[in-house]
């Protein structure tokens, strides 16, 4: 009993000793010979978990089987080094989620970190490489050249970048999908219901219209289904157009202190109905108001007609707009921070615009009727337009 035991610890003592003399001496990855190892991201090895939607450190046990691994690189501090990228098998490499080019099989290639800063302008920038399962097989080191003549950097192979980005779904952008599926639904909805008023109502050349006997406001009062149902979609192009500044860091109003975070598209849409709804009823107090001024002037015929004429220019003006900011922020093009100056010129233009019109479109004979059209229309277009500017950013 006493020998099989000695003859055991030996052998455990002989195959620890071989386990660490094999251990000891792996070999380590080595990069070629004109570059100086700075730092192994072999230990930094992510991969992304759906259950926590973000990227966690790869594991072994768990993880073996993924084909995408990634790392953060730190552009800032590792200014003036080098990346070489290997890789056993051939892959493909990511940058920030878009494909670049591929790795060839137990080739190095190098990315230089200044090139890199320069072309994407963050801190930090997330490598990603699709290739064979785990990461036993993939090499990405720091380095430092020494030799400064080496042609090869990112310039040169950004020639043969792919350049294919991977389709993103933002909260803001489902949002802006569900609103413009609603707004075709109530447009559909109106032209069934009453498809000669909603063509005229969205007709250009209807707003210049002066025909006494042809008027629209006849048959389309301001309480009538179709133009209530009108007064909800522009109200809802309104809101999009707010929504979409106030996404923006653009604080319009003040109205962030009624919304919500805009963290989901669940949120956002609960933003947009309760904006909807106050320019709902913003309107309408409007026309309350027109009514009212309207009776003090002898005005009240022309009640109806500029306030149906008011919500045609509306329409057109915020539907086009709608549409070039529901354009603009599906191809991701950031434009609204260089015109944040500008950005209230459109609304200042066309609200201008339309109150010279309005008075020329609805000019009645008479001059004393003509002074007290002018008075009610700076009561209702220049006095808000005035206000509202002052107090819009």
């Amino acid at each position: 009993m006493k020998s099989i035991s000695f003859t055991l610890f030996w052998a455990f003592l002989i195959a620890f000793s071989i386990s660490g003399t094999f251990a000891s001496g792996a070999a380590k990855v080595n990069p070629p010979e004109q570059y100086f190892p700075v730092y192994d991201y072999q230990n930094d090895w992510l991969v992304y978990n759906p259950q926590y939607k973000n990227y966690v450190h790869f594991s072994q046990g768990v993880n073996e089987g993924a084909r995408y691994v990634s790392l953060y690189v730190d552009l800032v501090k590792n200014r003036r080094y080098v990346l070489l990228l290997k890789a056993e098998t051939e892959s493909y490499l990511f940058l920030e989620g878009s494909l670049q080019n591929k790795i060839n099989r137990n080739e190095w290639q190098e990315l230089n970190i200044d090139s890199l800063y320069k072309i994407y302008k963050k801190d930090e920038l997330l490598l990603t490489i699709y290739g064979s399962a785990g990461i036993g097989d993939k090499s990405v080191l720091l380095c430092n050249k020494k030799k400064l003549n080496d042609p090869t950097t990112i310039e040169q192979a950004g020639r043969n970048f792919i350049n294919i980005k991977p389709i993103t779904f933002t909260p803001f952008g489902n949002f802006a999908g569900i609103s413009l599926i609603l707004i075709l639904i109530l447009s559909v909805w109106i032209y069934n219901a009453n498809p000669l008023s909603f063509i005229r109502l969205i007709n250009p050349i209807e707003f210049f219209n002066n025909d006494p006997r042809d008027q629209l406001s006849k048959i389309n009062k301001p309480y009538s289904n179709t133009v209530v149902f009108f007064v909800i979609i522009t109200s809802m192009l309104m809101s999009f157009i707010v929504v979409f500044f106030s996404a923006n860091k653009l604080n319009v109003f003040s109205v962030s202190t009624i919304l919500s975070e805009k963290s989901n598209t669940l949120e956002i849409l609960g933003d947009f109905f309760i904006l909807s709804a106050i320019f709902f009823l913003l309107t309408y107090v409007k026309y309350i108001c027109m009514v009212m001024a309207g009776n003090m002037l002898n005005l009240d015929k022309q009640v109806d007609i500029i306030f149906l004429k008011i919500i045609q220019s509306s329409y057109l003006f915020y539907a086009a707009l709608f549409l070039f900011v529901f354009t603009l922020s599906f191809n991701h093009i950031n434009w609204l921070t260089e015109m944040r100056m500008y950005v209230l010129a459109p609304f200042l233009l066309f609200y201008s615009a339309r109150f010279l019109a309005l008075y020329i479109v609805t000019k009645p004979p008479g001059s004393l009727i003509n002074l007290y059209l002018f008075s009610y229309l700076c009561v209702i277009e220049i006095i808000p337009l005035i206000v509202g500017i002052k107090f819009a950013l």
